[in-house]
């Protein structure tokens, strides 16, 4: 009988430890597996993890190139634009001023005349005019007066063309403050045209809601967007951090 015991005890002892083999090597092959997976999965997410990056970069990168490269074509815009209206406003507010001074060319002699005809901007046919009209200075006044009034529109819509072909580079706000400023100018060219055509109209009669703007208020505003436009100038920051 004790033999027998013994042999059934070494059996059990033999499947026991094959039992526990076994399930230390299924284990094993679990771990190994799972770590496996873990690993690619890891590779996956890092992998994913990177494209993301690398997007955000070149979408970063290409915002920061644009922001720049708009930047760099504002600050050579503006002062174009700048130099034209303001050389439009001061052209209107010379015109509009109260304050006009004419040589006196009634009092010029023969040789005078002519040397300061030779110099004017005016037509041939006007100065022939002025050579043997018996009072030279209400023409040329006149003369003046037309041609004083075609370069300050001219000046006007060479800005407003300017503004107009660089209108994308220009801030939203900017650019219609500077379309004010033209307006206004308009306004005043048009009211002084319409106050010098035919007989003079009375003080309380003439037309000048735009030309007191110019003369006045203009001249704050302009002061204004002058150093709105030095402030952008010399702002090293891109456009899209100021906004």
């Amino acid at each position: 009988m004790a033999s027998v015991s013994e042999w059934i005890l070494g059996v059990v002892g033999v499947g026991g430890g094959f039992s526990a083999i076994t399930y230390f090597a299924l284990k094993k092959l679990a771990d190994n597996w799972l770590d496996e997976k873990f690993k690619n999965r890891l590779q996956e997410l890092v992998h994913t993890q990177n494209k993301e990056i690398e997007r955000l970069r070149s979408e970063l990168t290409t915002s920061f190139d644009r922001a720049t490269k708009l930047h760099q074509r504002e600050f050579e815009v503006l002062p174009l634009v700048w130099d034209e209206v303001h050389e439009a406003f001061w052209s209107t507010a010379a015109l509009v001023s109260s304050f006009q001074t004419y040589p006196d060319l009634n009092r010029m002699k023969e040789q005078q005349l002519l040397a300061f005809l030779e110099k004017c901007e005016l037509e041939p046919w006007q100065k022939d005019e002025l050579r043997t009209s018996s009072d030279a200075n209400t023409e040329y006044r006149q003369y003046s007066f037309w041609l004083q009034l075609h370069h300050a529109n001219r000046a006007r819509h060479s800005a407003l063309n300017k503004i107009s072909r660089h209108a994308i580079f220009l801030d939203s706000a900017m650019k219609e403050q500077l379309l004010e400023i033209l307006r206004r100018l308009n306004g005043a060219l048009i009211e002084h045209e319409s106050n010098n055509i035919g007989p003079k109209p009375r003080t309380s009669e003439r037309l000048a809601t735009d030309i007191d703007w110019v003369k006045q208020q203009g001249r704050v505003e302009l002061d204004e967007i002058e150093a709105t436009i030095r402030h952008r100038l010399w702002t090293t920051a891109p456009t899209h951090e100021r906004a």
